[in-house]
């Protein structure tokens, strides 16, 4: 569902939508009581927000940011297949699981023409962190945290994941991070480039725009067809490497080990001692 208020907000379930007459549109990921967790309505309405965005030939600049301390605290644990205590979760339709592994989102961002920049304000985990990746440009507040916490829950990287962090920062610094679960902070995000700069965070959508506009000032076909020329070649790998996580993922869900690990996160206690099944 979308709304228009004042000709100048749009609200979808779960996401927030500004677009301001200086050419700088600003999009909010927002369940701020879920430090904006990847729901299924905002994984749903992501790609309505974006098509909205590609048609407005007034739009030329995009920034992504979450509401209250968070940006994205990854999938939201509750869509899982088997997400209640005990795998009584009823299992969603199969258009549905798809979405919770990434395929209608991960390259919503790299297909839209306009450049985009994340606004990184807080935590930036798991598939928040596959979203803030597949944005053009990240600056990061300086109490963000970043974490790519799939596998030490007996899952796998997902909504491009395995796509985007290695060519972010190379190949071994994101297994290491994969494997580990290891949280990091602004300023080893910035040392390794996963965001070129970190800022005060009250400082953080002043310095988001003052970017912004300096991009939107720059003529708009030229700035549209440098990003389709960067990303064009990419597109055949991120579609390839999203259709193996989700195949992949599928697997994982089928395993004791991830039914104890969701069980165990959502009822707050350490994680289970994995079995290898």
């Amino acid at each position: 569902m979308v709304t228009m208020t004042g000709g100048e907000v749009m609200t979808y379930e779960d996401l927030l939508l500004e677009k301001r007459e200086d050419g700088v549109a600003i999009l909010t990921l927002n369940v701020p009581e879920k430090l904006n967790a990847l729901s299924r309505d905002m994984s749903l309405n992501l790609p309505l927000a974006t098509d909205e965005l590609a048609k407005d030939d007034n739009v030329r600049v995009v920034i992504v940011t979450g509401a209250g301390r968070g940006f994205c605290s990854g999938a939201d644990v509750s869509m899982m297949p088997g997400a209640a205590a005990g795998g009584g979760a009823e299992r969603p339709p199969r258009h549905q699981r798809l979405q919770v592994t990434g395929e209608s989102v991960c390259d919503a961002f790299p297909k839209l023409d306009k450049p985009v920049i994340a606004a990184i304000n807080g935590a930036c985990a798991g598939a928040g962190l596959s979203l803030a990746l597949s944005c053009d440009i990240r600056i990061a507040s300086e109490n963000a945290r970043f974490v790519v916490a799939q596998v030490a829950r007996a899952l796998v990287p997902d909504y491009g994941m395995t796509y985007y962090l290695p060519v972010v920062v190379g190949m071994s610094k994101a297994l290491e991070l994969m494997f580990t679960a290891d949280i990091i902070g602004a300023a080893e995000a910035e040392r390794i480039g996963l965001v070129s700069k970190v800022v005060p965070l009250d400082e953080l959508m002043s310095v988001a725009d003052e970017l912004a506009l300096k991009i939107a000032a720059q003529p708009p076909i030229s700035v549209e067809m440098a990003k389709r020329m960067v990303w064009q070649s990419r597109f055949d790998d991120i579609a390839r490497q999203v259709d193996m996580e989700s195949r992949i993922i599928q697997l994982c869900f089928g395993t004791e080990d991830v039914r104890a690990s969701v069980e165990a996160f959502i009822n707050k206690q350490p994680p289970p001692k994995y079995k290898g099944y």
